[in-house]
């Protein structure tokens, strides 16, 4: 047939399924996933759930709050765990109209649209979006929440999630059919061995941003910032040429006392300070890559949406032909470079770690440092050192953006060694404690497909090689 792949198949087996009915759904390698899940005994998603239901439709931006209800939305999902790094809040009352998709600790989030992902709520509470399907197993259930997450991120959860968003431009996953997503029944014991180790995978997680939060306290400790609270006032007198004639600006948002406060703070320290520009070898601020050029498999694309405070999360990222670094080679990014966001949600920073090959978006800064540490430049910069500044240079305007001269600009204080090295030898044990957690989450994954595609003892046996 001309290289073409062809597979039979009958007609009650095409409408049992409940998938999309196209070639591309019936390839050999979604009939294997079929074949391997029906070796065991299996259910269906929607006879283990009491809730299987799309997030709150009418909630937007201008709803946030500084506190209140934590609101979960697709970039908060990264697979196994809820990010909340910058989870946003709604308002208890906006919660309380929309108490059928409030969750507790333990139930699930499926992604709706764009990307297939499945993450274990961690919070105490919370609720979701549009973009997102809350879950909540039934109460007797034969499964656990933890075991059927980790079923999710595996490879046979993913293919059958994907099989079902339907679109071409926007795609959704479709509810109905998700509900006829078939699970594989394992025993009581195997699945509490999954959920020890994801457990395991939590306690990590949660230990590096303890120890991430240790640095920070560490840094702001150093610099007498640790208690500091700037001023509420939002007046403040000031003559043309400490104003105007001064920074150009004539907004004024940007001369609000409380930016002048940590100025000063920074400029007393003991060590002194001098501008990022002193700090900074070379730099270069991306390229406008066409997302018409992105592609499977090729070298990672760092967008805005990629650089947290702390880290770089690469885990949906997109990715472009190894060939079209060529267009920009300044842009590539080098282990312990550190980028910043200049649009959106300005001043987020991180290290490029060991092992990333990958080239920066337009709109990211990316710093080749000097006279300071990789691990400690990102996390001045993502504290209130940095981001009071940062936000300064925002204020004003409808679109936040920020030029490199800007960045470049800020001051940073000059922090004495033997602090910086503590500061450091905390981040390094955040970063390690997150590695151990990611390594954990992956063998649960690794157990489960095992059990699948061969049987429970074999992937007992792997669990047990890593002494978990």
């Amino acid at each position: 047939m001309g290289g073409l792949e062809a597979v039979e198949l009958q007609l009650s087996e095409v409408k049992s399924n409940d998938f999309k009915i196209d070639s591309e759904s019936y390839f050999k390698n979604y009939l294997k996933i079929f074949s391997d899940i029906k070796q065991h005994n299996y259910t269906t998603l929607g006879k283990e759930v009491k809730l299987i239901k799309k997030g709150i439709f009418d909630i937007n931006s201008n709803k946030y709050t500084e506190s209140g209800v934590p609101f979960v939305r697709i970039k908060n999902l990264k697979g196994f765990i809820i990010d909340d790094t910058d989870i946003v809040y709604i308002p208890v009352e906006e919660n309380l109209l929309n108490m059928g998709t409030f969750l507790s600790k333990w139930d699930i989030i499926l992604s709706k649209t764009a990307y297939a992902v499945c993450s274990l709520v961690t919070l105490d509470n919370c609720n979701t979006s549009q973009d997102t399907v809350a879950i909540k197993l039934k109460d007797n259930s034969i499964f656990n929440s933890h075991f059927i997450t980790i079923y999710f991120n595996t490879s046979y959860g993913l293919e059958l999630m994907r099989m079902l968003f339907t679109g071409n431009i926007q795609t959704h996953l479709n509810l109905t059919a998700a509900k006829n997503i078939l699970i594989p029944i394992f025993t009581k014991n195997f699945q509490s061995n999954i959920k020890d180790i994801f457990s395991a995978g939590i306690k990590k997680l949660e230990q590096s941003k303890v120890d991430y939060q240790q640095a920070e306290t560490l840094l702001l400790t150093e610099l007498d910032l640790l208690d500091f609270k700037p001023s509420t006032e939002n007046i403040a007198v000031k003559s043309f040429s400490e104003s105007f004639g001064n920074s150009g600006r004539l907004d004024s948002e940007y001369y609000q006392p409380k930016y002048d406060e940590l100025i000063e703070k920074i400029k007393n320290y003991k060590n002194g300070f001098e501008k990022l520009n002193y700090f900074t070898d070379n730099y270069s601020t991306g390229y406008p890559f066409k997302s018409d050029t992105y592609v499977s498999k090729g070298m990672y694309l760092i967008r805005i949406n990629n650089i947290k405070k702390g880290y770089l999360d690469i885990s949906n990222a997109s990715k472009i032909p190894y060939s079209d670094k060529n267009t920009s080679i300044k842009d590539v990014a080098k282990e312990n470079d550190i980028l910043i966001s200049m649009s959106g949600t300005i001043g987020n920073s991180c290290k490029v770690p060991k092992g990333v090959e990958a080239i920066i978006n337009q709109r990211i800064m990316k710093i080749s440092p000097k006279n300071i540490g990789y691990d400690l430049l990102p996390l001045l910069i993502n504290s209130i050192i940095g981001q009071s500044q940062l936000e300064r240079i925002g204020a004003g305007g409808v679109q936040t953006n920020i030029s490199s001269g800007d960045i470049l600009n800020i001051i940073i204080p000059i922090i004495e060694q033997t602090i910086q090295n503590k500061i450091e030898e905390k981040i390094k044990a955040s970063f390690q404690h997150k590695k151990q957690s990611k390594q954990l989450l992956d063998l649960a994954k690794q157990a489960v497909e095992i059990a699948i595609e061969e049987n429970e003892d074999t992937a007992i046996k792997l669990i047990e090689a890593h002494e978990v």
